[in-house]
């Protein structure tokens, strides 16, 4: 008898070594993988005001663990079987009580579940499984929160491996201990493992996955056998039964053969002796009856010759049987000397079939490592040079070059690289670096006065000229020459100007003061931040626009909107030296290497 215990990995370990010792043979499989899941303080909080915690599993135990080292010594805590309370004591050293029943209906048994109306109650558990204890704890009134640590996914998407592997190792009966154990083992479209599976003997935790089983997967009831718990013992009691009905039938017919036998070879008997005894007893009967003990005797020596001339006869025949059985024994022997030397020649082909294709493999695994070591160094030498050229980042592209003399430091004919690499990292160190410091300090100097800058907040219009008062040599307009003499006589004491506007509105108001000071300041945190990232063209733009709103918006008459105009105005002029041509040695030799 061969059984597939599925349960997840560490578990069943027990009953493995049960079955073991009662010479059944055993093969671990385990369908569903563990997969801790992420837990938040919404899911955490309800724990520490909770008056019932409840554990569905030892791994709700273990994941809760991981995010909750200790647990309210107020709340009472409730575990779904023994092994889920040792795994609680061994955790966080409570006791935790357990029902009769290790399922649902069990716990809700339970009298702290009994009355639960008004109480704040957390159950830890992984993602799916029955929703009867949370529906049946609503129902009686509890505050119920949920706390999901954990998912059990399957090991492989479908299960043509697994039943595959079964098949060949002749397995009679599969251990599950839930439903999602079920459907990954039936995940399966190919017929012929799914026949296979019929009939196959399932044993299973609860009657819920014998109803699963038959329902969804068509299982017949006669090949199903539900234990009495989850446990192993359980699971174990429940495969027994049937394991030593099948030892007390292959006793009987143990026995039935070795009647069998024993009749088989019990000797044939000889009268000879009764004769003997029956001669002798005559004999000492009295002389009188000499004659025909005489005659008696004769008789019976004729029968004992004939019964020892049958013996002859038969070791004649056991002697010939022997001697054709001799000779089919050395037929035998050297029919098996030629399978001996055809299995070792075949197993000597086989090995350098083997060995052939492991040197191919081999060849093929060396160009793919000498594939991917080629693209690497490429793939180094061209970040290097593109740090160094293009984002004017030295120490970056020193970092590269290190890495790629790391990578090249026991590789074969790389000695002029390794040079070319220390050549191009000094060049490097030996370049100038543009004073960023100062300039992004300065900046930050000029962001912290754009607060203080005067908006111009009114423009006037343009002026309008006045008109040139001439006077008139015709005597007829004497009065407009006396107008014009007039006007010119005021205005040696008045100045008067005219513009084309009669009404002067405020140019801003207090939200546009607001927006033009927020735009100056996104101008010189831009050329801060492409000052950062070694733009310069980006850089100048920045600092032209920000020159650009401080003369249209902004009072130039006063003294600290003019200072940080020609601080801007200094800045554009003076250059920034991030465009250095670098050109790195190590790319000619890199290309020699790699031909």
């Amino acid at each position: 008898m061969a059984i597939a215990i599925t349960r997840p990995e560490g578990k069943g370990e027990q009953l493995a070594e049960l079955l073991i010792a009662q010479q059944i043979d055993i093969v671990k499989t385990p369908v569903l993988k563990l997969e801790m899941l992420p837990v938040d303080n919404t899911q955490l909080s309800p724990i520490d005001d909770a008056d019932v915690i409840i554990f569905i599993s030892q791994d709700a135990v273990k994941g809760l663990a991981a995010h909750l080292p200790q647990l309210p010594s107020t709340a009472t805590l409730v575990a779904v079987g023994e092994q889920t309370a040792k795994a609680i004591d061994t955790v966080y050293a409570r006791q935790a009580q357990t029902p009769v029943q290790q399922d649902s209906e069990g716990m809700l048994a339970l009298l702290p579940l009994q009355s639960i109306a008004d109480k704040q109650v957390v159950i830890v558990k992984g993602e799916g499984g029955r929703t009867l204890l949370a529906k049946t704890l609503k129902a009686h009134g509890a505050v119920l929160n949920q706390c999901l640590v954990y998912r059990r996914t399957p090991v492989l998407a479908q299960s043509d491996t697994w039943l595959d592997h079964w098949r060949a190792a002749k397995i009679d009966g599969i251990v599950i201990t839930s439903n999602a154990a079920i459907d990954a083992i039936f995940n399966t479209t190919n017929k012929v493992f799914l026949a296979w599976l019929n009939q196959c003997h399932f044993y299973l935790v609860s009657q819920r996955s014998a109803d699963h089983l038959m329902l969804q997967h068509q299982v017949a009831s006669s090949h199903i056998t539900v234990a009495s718990g989850p446990s192993d013992e359980a699971i174990f009691k429940s495969i027994m039964p049937e394991q030593t009905q099948q030892g007390s039938q292959m006793s009987e017919q143990q026995n039935q053969q070795n009647e069998t036998r024993a009749v088989e070879d019990k000797p044939v008997k000889q009268k000879i002796s009764k004769v003997g005894v029956l001669a002798l007893l005559v004999a000492l009967a009295g002389g009188t009856a000499t004659a025909g003990l005489i005659i008696h005797g004769q008789q019976i020596s004729d029968k004992t010759y004939l019964a020892l001339e049958q013996l002859q006869q038969q070791n004649s025949q056991l002697s010939a049987q022997l001697s054709t059985t001799r000779e089919q024994l050395v037929q035998l022997q050297s029919q098996q000397k030629q399978v001996d030397m055809q299995i070792e020649s075949r197993l000597a082909a086989q090995t350098q079939q083997f060995d052939t294709q492991l040197q191919t493999a081999l060849s093929s695994a060396q160009q793919q490592v000498s594939g991917a070591l080629s693209s690497e160094v490429l793939y180094l030498q061209r970040m290097a040079q593109f740090k160094a050229s293009a984002e004017q980042d030295f120490q970056g592209s020193i970092a590269v070059l290190q890495r790629l003399s790391d990578v090249l430091q026991h590789e074969p004919n790389s000695t002029g690289v390794l040079s070319a690499i220390a050549q191009d990292i000094a060049l490097l160190n030996a370049q100038a670096k543009p004073q960023l410091e100062s300039r992004y300090l300065q900046l930050h100097g000029l962001l912290a006065q754009v607060p203080e800058l005067e908006l111009q907040t009114l423009r006037l219009p343009e002026q309008t000229a006045a008109p040139i008062a001439q006077l008139s040599s015709d005597v007829s307009d004497w009065q407009a020459n006396l107008l014009r003499t007039w006007e010119n006589l005021v205005d040696d004491f008045i100045t008067i100007r005219h513009r084309e506007v009669a009404v002067i509105d405020p140019l801003l108001d207090k939200q546009e003061q607001q927006l033009l000071k927020a735009q100056l300041r996104s101008h010189l945190s831009q050329a801060q931040s492409a000052l950062m990232d070694k733009q310069a063209s980006v850089f100048f733009s920045a600092l032209s626009s920000a020159q650009q709103t401080l003369t249209s918006y902004f009072k130039m008459d006063s003294a600290a909107v003019q200072a940080m105009h020609d601080e801007l105005v200094l800045m554009q002029g003076q250059s920034l030296a991030f465009n250095q041509t670098v050109q790195l040695r190590s790319a000619k030799a890199v290309q020699g290497w790699l031909k």
